[in-house]
């Protein structure tokens, strides 16, 4: 799988979908490397990271990543719910580009970040998450403001009982902290609210982080032999693990977060 083509790959992908849900309209997108699926425009690149990785199960992986997409694209309960009934499920998600689905008619509620990176906002169920559209806070009356302080707060609470993993130098000192629970929200957690003053009496502070891909927050020391050892590893997870992110190095300061 590793020689197929990205050309190959989008026509065993269409081949794949055809085959299992022959009733869907299917096209190339304008967008680079992208597939329109019933009028909605989604992105190959993580589930062609995804097949890479595992070649056996890319059926699978294509038959499932379609499903979703479909599912989405028909809406679900959440999107018609009232503000209510969603407040406590609703999450911020750290993302570098506009999310996958979406279309001429829909836009998904985001603001930016730092650098290239931004948040997004969701509604979290057990199968999936759903982004929220621009449209749900004009119905919900509440504004992107409103939006993030309980996406925050929610992300707190599910943060509660967070197990991290540690790793010290000869003299026992912590020179890294990892984590990495694969709930969906491990890189956003770099948004909490408490993550600088909790990992700076271990790390120090400016502390640095890497956020590769969506299932891992990576925090080092600010120091040069951190920086040389995880800055290729970070690299190396971004171009190779589906969900990817960044590969860009970030600071985390007593102000904020800022690029490195």
């Amino acid at each position: 799988m590793a020689e197929l083509t990205r050309e190959k790959f989008y026509d065993q992908v269409v081949k794949i979908i055809r085959g299992k849900f022959p009733l869907v309209k299917l096209s190339r997108a304008e967008q680079e490397f992208s597939l329109r699926m019933n009028g909605h425009v989604a992105s190959l690149e993580n589930l062609f990271r995804a097949s890479v990785l595992r070649p056996e199960e890319m059926q699978r992986h294509v038959e499932r990543w379609a499903l979703e997409l479909l599912r989405a694209a028909e809406g679900s309960p959440d999107q018609t719910a009232d503000y209510q009934e969603v407040a406590d499920r609703i999450m911020p998600l750290l993302v570098t580009a506009p999310p996958e689905v979406h279309s001429a008619q829909t836009s998904m509620v985001s603001q930016p970040l730092v650098g290239e990176l931004s948040i997004a906002y969701v509604i979290d169920s057990d199968r999936a998450m759903s982004y929220i559209p621009t449209s749900a806070l004009s119905r919900w009356q509440v504004d992107i403001d409103q939006l993030h302080d309980k996406a925050i707060e929610n992300l707190v609470a599910r943060s509660e009982q967070l197990q991290a993993h540690a790793a010290a130098d000869e003299q026992g000192n912590v020179n890294l902290i990892l984590f990495q629970t694969m709930d969906g929200y491990d890189a956003t957690r770099l948004l909490l609210p408490s993550l600088h003053d909790r990992l700076r009496e271990h790390l120090g502070s400016p502390f640095v982080a890497g956020v590769p891909n969506r299932d891992i927050l990576l925090c080092f020391r600010n120091e040069q032999e951190n920086l040389a050892r995880l800055k290729s590893q970070i690299g190396e997870d971004y171009r190779g693990m589906p969900n990817s992110i960044s590969e860009k190095l970030l600071l985390v300061t007593a102000d904020g977060i800022a690029p490195y």
